[in-house]
């Protein structure tokens, strides 16, 4: 208590000092008429800009403190914080085993001052919907409608700044942060207007005062795809059908320099049945893939060596120097990224098995090591969970749970290294029987491409102002 109240005092003169220059800043900036957003934002939005994506507690109190945080919609510069809490363990290390309690953490244990709670923690960014030859995919990027209702009650409009903080410190609250992370940056909010305070709510724990008071928001009417135009940016995310034909570009030689980081894989071996496999189904975890193995060419980062301890996140010369030692299996010889393999690199592809250690590797790249850099990121939120379901039946021998047509365009058994089936032993595990969720008929790859064809053509249903709506609790959106 005493050490906790010295490293508050200490800080407290610089964060005085941050208000002041804040507000000079605000000042300075105010003044312009209409005409910003996130794609062009006013001239003030030098108050909240920053080096990366990743801020620290310093920062955000010095936004607190100049009364940025739930300013009046409309205004520039205005910061919204998220709370994504949904996990087991609060930000002192103590494991809840209730949803009552750890739901309730936001109010029993505190918050930061003005941060709303998203109580489904990451779920509140996932959708079941379906993609290539499948009816139903789980845990895939939300849609127009949810994310709409989300960023209305949270008061967000188009110059709030986000930033998004947990109170698990650990993978789950980064899981947590950088899902929300991906989840904006793919329903076109820019980086600039996107934060991620880096320790989560212990980081300002540490320094400052958490809260029991809950802030009343009053919603806006700002939405992601409204007056005829949509801000979607699919270039975020990879579909199956892209996933299937950057893998063969791969394969044939690799001539657009793609880099795919697999981060469930902790090692170069690629089967160890304790990280990355066998995969358990995204919609019944009782029961698994028809296959598994590395998806050809990628390289091995797993997503808790991207953070330093807690849910503190790694700085850009840590990550870099990551991924040149990254190693995967490309057929059977190990082969080293390195440092030519990384400078080459134009396009990183992120992925895991549910799309959510995929999301860490989306944000420690676009939000950290490559936050000003013309290098793509790229996010597969479908990941193994649904890759290692794109097998073809076996007519001479069934049993191994493949159920997608023989010959079919989606097989993505040929674009595996150490491809295993999982029926088979040492594994014998339960195979899920996905029959009922493949389309009678086959889509093509474009018309297979259903999520982002259906996400280009949503249309929020709001008037497309950026403030207006009533008042909400802002303790549970």
């Amino acid at each position: 208590m005493v050490n906790q109240a010295w490293k508050k005092g200490r800080i407290l003169l610089a964060s005085m000092i941050g208000v002041l220059a804040l507000t000079m800043l605000t000042l300075w900036g105010c003044g312009g008429g209409g005409g910003s957003s996130y794609d062009n934002p006013a001239s003030s939005a030098v108050t909240t800009k920053t080096a990366s994506a990743l801020i620290d507690a310093e920062t955000l109190k010095g936004w607190v403190d100049a009364g940025l945080v739930n300013k009046a919609l409309g205004s520039y510069d205005r910061v919204v914080i998220l709370d994504i809490s949904a996990d087991a363990t609060d930000n002192r290390g103590t494991v809840e085993t209730t949803d009552d309690v750890k739901y309730n953490l936001y109010n029993t244990v505190g918050h930061i001052p003005g941060a709303q709670l998203i109580s489904a923690g990451s779920n509140a960014f996932k959708a079941e919907r379906a993609e290539g030859p499948l009816n139903k995919n789980g845990e895939m990027v939300c849609t127009g409608e949810t994310i709409d209702a989300l960023i209305q009650n949270a008061g967000i409009d188009g110059n709030t700044t986000i930033v998004l903080t947990s109170n698990a410190a650990s993978a789950t609250g980064a899981i947590n942060v950088a899902r929300a992370y991906t989840t904006f940056r793919y329903w076109g909010f820019p980086k600039n207007r996107l934060k991620v305070l880096n320790g989560g709510n212990a980081a300002w724990d540490a320094a400052y005062d958490l809260t029991m008071v809950v802030p009343t928001i009053k919603k806006s009417t700002y939405g992601v795809a409204q007056n005829g135009t949509t801000n979607i940016n699919t270039d975020v995310r990879v579909s199956l059908s892209e996933m299937i034909q950057y893998v063969k570009g791969i394969a044939a030689g690799n001539a657009d320099k793609v880099t795919i980081i697999d981060t469930v894989r902790g090692s170069a071996t690629v089967l160890n049945a304790t990280v990355s496999g066998p995969t358990s189904d995204l919609l019944d975890s009782t029961k698994f893939t028809p296959v598994d193995g590395a998806v050809k060419g990628s390289f091995s980062y797993f997503a808790p060596r991207m953070l330093t301890s807690g849910m503190y996140f790694k700085d850009a010369a840590q990550i870099r120097a990551d991924l040149v030692a990254a190693f995967g299996t490309a057929g059977t010889e190990e082969s080293k990224l390195g440092e030519a393999g990384l400078d080459g690199t134009k396009t990183f592809i992120s992925l895991c098995r549910a799309g959510n250690y995929a999301s860490i590797g989306y944000f420690i790249l676009d939000g950290i090591a490559y936050y000003n850099s013309t290098v793509d990121v790229k996010w597969y939120d479908g990941s193994l969970g649904q890759w290692n379901l794109m097998a073809a039946k076996d007519a001479a021998n069934p049993t191994r749970g493949g159920q997608l047509a023989v010959g079919s365009i989606w097989d993505t058994t040929l674009l595996m290294d150490n491809l295993t089936w999982n029926v088979d032993a040492p594994r014998s595990k339960t195979i899920i029987d996905y029959a009922s969720r493949v389309y009678v008929v086959e889509p093509t790859y474009e018309e297979g491409n259903q999520i982002e064809n259906t996400d280009k053509a949503y249309r929020s249903t709001v008037s497309g102002s950026t403030s207006g709506g009533g008042a909400s609790a802002g303790g549970n959106c």
